[in-house]
């Protein structure tokens, strides 16, 4: 994320900035990633069926045409058989049943942003809650003809997704994936991880989660499991928010941080979000506001 740099990280009060406890946190990292407790998926579904509600303002209006982009390249035949994993409220869903002329299924583990999809749709799509892998897994092979995942892939597991699209696909058919890259929101996470070097004891959940680097990493992946790649690109859309507190509300809005508001104890969680928009407003403001950085990747395959 682009920003500006200032002299010295510090609070509202203009003091410095408290000690930085790294190896403290690096520590707890490690010890709540061994440790498992609650999985990150179910942090993610949770967050998701939160701000189910203000979804589509918060996201799917500002990456719509970055989504219609990938559905373009897809080229949805008419008559296909068409399913929308992690589908959210249904917005390329609807496109996929628009553009093939049939019913498409959308599935997503969030029942509240299925309700919303339902609510959305008017009866020309199927919606089925449901982790998309145990989903895959119980699918028949060779069942659709296209395939999409939006936003949602480095929340599962990648090489496990596509090798179930690549077996749940028909001879011919075509998969369109775009995600939020490892990179995206870099500079939001450094911003973060420095708010809980400050109290690491706050940190209570270690987010476990899986995106890409970028699109020649998805492509591979795809190559691997039987789909041969007719597109790839990677990209960057930003944003501006007026400050920090501005800057935390707009990320847990839009999913694309889902479950880190969980990642601080209860009894911390206001201190450490304030603190962390804080070192957001010192670290990144300019003029304009505060700007916000989502990378991305994409491609398109057909099945060999």
């Amino acid at each position: 994320m682009a920003g500006v740099e200032p002299a010295r990280d510090q609070g509202t009060s203009g003091a410095a900035r408290p000690r930085r406890h790294w190896g403290r946190l690096v520590l707890r990292i490690v010890r709540l990633l061994c440790a498992g407790g609650q999985p990150t998926a179910d942090l993610v579904r949770d967050s998701y069926d939160r701000l189910a509600g203000g979804y589509d303002e918060a996201w799917t209006d500002h990456m719509r045409d970055l989504s219609m982009a990938m559905l373009d390249r897809l080229a949805v035949p008419r008559g296909a058989r068409c399913l929308d994993l992690t589908c959210g409220t249904g917005f390329l869903t609807g496109q996929l049943a628009a553009r093939a002329g049939t019913r498409a299924l959308g599935v997503d583990a969030s029942a509240g942003m299925l309700a919303v999809a339902a609510a959305r749709d008017g009866g020309r799509c199927d919606f089925r809650q449901a982790d998309v892998l145990a989903f895959l897994n119980a699918c028949p092979p060779a069942r659709f003809d296209v395939v999409t995942c939006a936003w949602g892939l480095g929340y599962s597991r990648p090489a496990r997704v596509l090798a179930g699209v690549a077996r749940v696909l028909a001879p011919g058919g075509r998969m369109g994936v775009i995600d939020n890259s490892l990179f995206s929101l870099a500079g939001v996470l450094g911003c973060a991880l420095r708010a809980f070097a400050e109290r690491p004891e706050a940190l209570a959940h270690a987010m476990n989660v899986r995106f890409l680097p970028g699109s020649v990493a998805l492509s591979t992946l795809m190559r691997w499991h039987g789909l041969g790649v007719s597109a790839a690109w990677d990209g960057a859309r930003t944003y501006r928010v007026s400050d920090g507190p501005a800057a935390v509300a707009r990320l847990q809005a839009t999913g694309a941080a889902a479950g880190f508001e969980f990642a601080a104890t209860a009894a911390d969680r206001d201190a450490v979000f304030a603190r962390f928009a804080e070192i957001l407003q010192a670290r990144c403001a300019a003029p304009g506001g505060i700007p916000i950085t989502h990378r991305y990747l994409a491609a398109v395959g057909v099945k060999r």
